[in-house]
């Protein structure tokens, strides 16, 4: 039987006791490693990654980071969480200038199958974006009471996006292209790290469309939030004085299959 379920108990390091983000992600790679749902290689690999693509979020109320890894290190497909009683600064994910952010809630993903981890992404992103739901965790020391919520986000199945908003006519002064994203994670993982670092180099306003969702290029929430899969157009539509240079740039990095990360 395929397995279904993301979220273990066993999977729960509450206290995570850690003074950096190394350290944050030893431990609770190490947990992973232990209860058998990763190789040995998963760890130094998360920790590999997250110098080159950071996962740090910025959802005010808790910060959230999601390391993962390539599917290659992962035996069976988890989500370990790891509640740190003080934070630990993550970089933010998506930003060229390293910003970091203070982060207590960790989100590890371990996926074996590549064609799933957009299926995770999306899930995550989209519990995590609840103000909700941020604020109860920041509440609740209770480990057995962290377990159920973990245990009805994160194994109830992708949230349902609203897909009514109709996209707004360009102005006068915007420019947009229309773009099909190839890349099989889609817009998400390292392309949307990718995305976002280019969009932030231009001082134009930049907006994505995708599917009737729309968010800013130069937010990782808002770009992983648009849930665009492999096969889907986009519309990048920017305005101000550099708008045709970001366009060029965001329509050569789609185009280039984001330089062929993986």
């Amino acid at each position: 039987m395929e397995q279904t379920k993301w979220f273990y108990e066993e999977n729960l390091l509450m206290p995570l006791e850690a003074k950096t983000k190394e350290e944050a992600i030893e431990k609770l790679g190490n947990l992973l490693l232990k209860n058998g749902f990763v190789k040995e290689s998963y760890v130094p690999a998360v920790v590999a990654r997250e110098k080159e693509f950071a996962t740090g979020l910025p959802t005010g109320e808790i910060g959230v980071a999601i390391p993962h890894t390539d599917s290659h290190h992962v035996l069976k497909q988890a989500v370990a969480v790891g509640l740190l009683p003080e934070s630990v600064k993550f970089c933010e994910m998506g930003d060229p200038f390293d910003t970091e952010v203070d982060v207590r809630l960790i989100f590890m993903l371990a996926v074996p199958d590549k064609d799933k981890v957009m299926t995770m992404l999306k899930q995550v992103m989209a519990i995590i974006q609840n103000r909700d739901f941020l604020q109860l965790i920041a509440q609740t020391t209770e480990r057995s009471k962290i377990a159920e919520i973990m245990d009805q986000r994160l194994n109830a199945g992708i949230v349902t996006v609203d897909t009514d908003e109709k996209q707004p006519e360009k102005s006068d002064g915007a420019l947009e292209v229309k773009v099909t994203i190839e890349h099989p994670v889609g817009l998400h993982a390292r392309p949307a790290t990718l995305f976002v670092k280019a969009a932030k180099q231009y001082n134009s306003d930049i907006t994505v469309f995708c599917e009737g969702r729309k968010g800013n290029a130069k937010s990782i929430l808002k770009v992983l939030s648009l849930g665009a899969n492999q096969g889907c157009e986009i519309t990048i539509r920017a305005e101000g004085d550099d708008a045709q240079e970001a366009l060029n740039e965001l329509k050569e990095l789609v185009a280039s299959n984001f330089g062929g990360v993986a």
